[in-house]
């Protein structure tokens, strides 16, 4: 089973590919000929489209922090009131790790091989860009906590000390979640919910949220 959507471009069906691969086998171990294996097809048509394995995960990192945007940036921008506010993109976040997982695997896992291992001065200069909009997105959040705590609706001593532990609850679902175990209809919705309130349990004030 190769996983292939007839109806994506050869482009996007490459990327997911590879992002299948980095999840199931990690960035460092997979190679080209193992993403090409798993479309079925030769590794030249791999390298048709992308020059190397580093730019098939810069560009997965792309759309996995594309994915994540779309979802909560708008969200961000509305007028509720902070706790409100902060369940509602940490929902749509979760939601969006899920449909995303491989490419969010692949890229929690990259990252941190591009950190420990040197790389090229362009490649270099790729993940600070990727790193740099993560922050910003980052930030997003870290806006509405400190709203919040303003409100006297959530607390955090040292808030950009605490959005991080609150993000690494939150972006445990793509370690893992197993779509196999969802049982009937709103079963995901569940799991989001339950993920949302533990992540948020430490930084909402008893009786405010």
């Amino acid at each position: 089973m190769t996983d292939i959507d007839l109806t994506a471009s050869p482009r996007d069906t490459i990327l997911d590919a590879a992002a299948r691969c980095f999840m199931d086998r990690g960035f460092n171990a997979t190679s080209i000929d193992d993403i090409a294996s798993r479309l079925g097809a030769t590794k030249g048509m791999v390298y048709h489209y992308f020059s190397s394995k580093a730019d098939l995960f810069f560009e997965i990192h792309q759309i996995g922090m594309d994915a994540l945007f779309k979802a909560v940036e708008p969200l961000s921008e509305g007028t509720d009131d902070a706790v409100s506010k902060l369940r509602a993109m940490s929902a749509a976040h979760v939601h969006s790790l899920i449909q995303t997982q491989h490419y969010q695997r692949a890229v929690a896992e990259g990252v941190q091989m591009h950190l420990r291992i040197s790389t090229t001065r362009a490649q270099r200069a790729q993940l600070t860009r990727l790193q740099n909009r993560r922050r910003r997105y980052e930030q997003m959040f870290l806006e509405v906590l400190e709203q919040g705590i303003g409100e006297g609706k959530l607390r955090a001593e040292q808030p950009r000390i605490a959005i991080k532990p609150l993000f690494g609850a939150l972006n445990s679902v793509i370690n893992w979640y197993q779509p196999r175990r969802e049982s009937g209809p709103g079963a995901r919705d569940e799991v989001v919910e339950e993920v949302v309130r533990v992540a948020l349990a430490g930084v909402v004030v008893p009786g405010k949220g």
